[in-house]
């Protein structure tokens, strides 16, 4: 799905419920207003801009396609107007905010000015800090002076905590990525002591920072990998632990992603190319149901081992943190995590690489 047709489902989505507070005529005339505006912007989108967006042939008639949502905006911006802190108005900037592919200023600078002591506020924070554009940093700290709401001020520090741990995943230099991971570390550490029962989503702010604090300490390269206990398709126990003596991949993936399935070739190739070497791919499935692997499979050659994992609670995939699809791990014959999220031909230079140093091992 591509970000333009994202919009027309995001276009119902914020409706919540009135405030208690709010006068009951005014509230209901504005509700029926932004109900009516969803309607004629799906509407809109569905019928017109969509399609015309995607049959345009020139970056003109793109912009000429998503110029037609302008009108949704201006017509939002003065429903807002009317009264800019009540909740028919965060509803209203929240759906303008997916109006188009990037969100357009004036209704962030809108959320801004009106909305920072609404603690629905704290997504918004942390996407403005994931943006990483100057104007969007300069956006989150002007909500982090003006804010009163606790939700909104953990979001920031936990959102800046996040956006420079993968700062730091993606250095090449090693002082900078060292820098970016303790400064990381000091914020996750403030998030815990300052904002532990703090509500994000399912989890609260607390139990998130430490899911980060245990990926940045214990799953860093050259750390020996944490105990891992799962189920093969068989529903037998199998462990980490006992497949020290060799080089090992732990590729967790799920069946519905894309760059996952992507991988199966080479991968195939690779396992048979190391079929006589102490190598094994260990492929973690994040599916619903192990049936959905096993469909799967009978279609789609994946020569090696498999274990399920699903979305239990306390298996890798939450206790490892696992962000997104594939998360790739190489430990060499000591079971130490030596490689992150290396894919195609890194990833065969990596175990390669890890082979031939317990090679040269044994020889010495």
């Amino acid at each position: 799905m591509n970000k333009l047709m994202s919009v027309v489902m995001l276009a119902g989505v914020f409706t919540l419920p009135l405030r208690a507070d709010d006068k009951p005529a005014d509230a209901k005339s504005r509700q029926t207003q932004l109900q009516e505006l969803q309607k004629d912007f799906q509407k809109a989108m569905q019928g017109e801009i969509v399609p015309e967006f995607e049959n345009a042939t020139t970056t003109a008639d793109k912009n000429k396609a998503l110029a037609k949502v302008d009108p949704f905006i201006e017509r939002g911006l003065k429903l807002v107007a009317e009264n800019p802190k009540d909740d028919v108005s965060f509803n209203t900037l929240m759906m303008l905010m997916g109006s188009k592919p990037e969100r357009p200023d004036k209704v962030i600078d809108a959320m801004v000015e009106h909305q920072v002591d609404n603690p629905k506020l704290a997504s918004l924070v942390m996407q403005l800090i994931a943006d990483a554009t100057p104007a969007n940093e300069k956006r989150a700290r002007t909500i982090l002076e003006k804010t009163k709401s606790i939700e909104v001020k953990g979001a920031y520090f936990l959102g800046t905590a996040q956006t420079k741990f993968q700062k730091a995943e993606d250095a090449k230099d090693v002082k900078e990525k060292t820098r970016l991971f303790a400064e990381a570390e000091k914020l996750f550490e403030r998030v815990i002591a300052d904002f532990h029962s703090v509500e994000l989503g399912p989890n609260t702010m607390g139990i998130l920072a430490k899911k980060f604090l245990f990926e940045l300490r214990d799953l860093a390269i050259g750390k020996p990998a944490p105990e891992v206990v799962s189920k093969d398709l068989d529903d037998k126990e199998t462990k980490l632990s006992a497949l020290k003596g060799k080089i090992v991949v732990l590729d967790i993936w799920a069946t519905w992603c894309p760059p996952c399935r992507a991988m199966i070739p080479h991968e195939r190739e690779m396992v048979e190319k190391l079929k006589d070497k102490p190598f094994t791919l260990i492929s973690v499935s994040a599916d619903d149901t192990k049936e959905v692997v096993r469909d799967f499979l009978k279609n789609e050659k994946m020569p090696w081992t498999h274990w399920f994992e699903g979305q239990r609670e306390d298996g890798i995939i939450s206790d490892w943190n696992v962000r997104f699809y594939p998360t790739i791990y190489v430990l060499d014959h000591k079971g130490v995590i030596r490689f992150k999220n290396v894919r195609g031909k890194d990833l065969e230079e990596a175990v390669e690489k890890l082979l031939a140093e317990q090679e040269k091992e044994k020889k010495s």
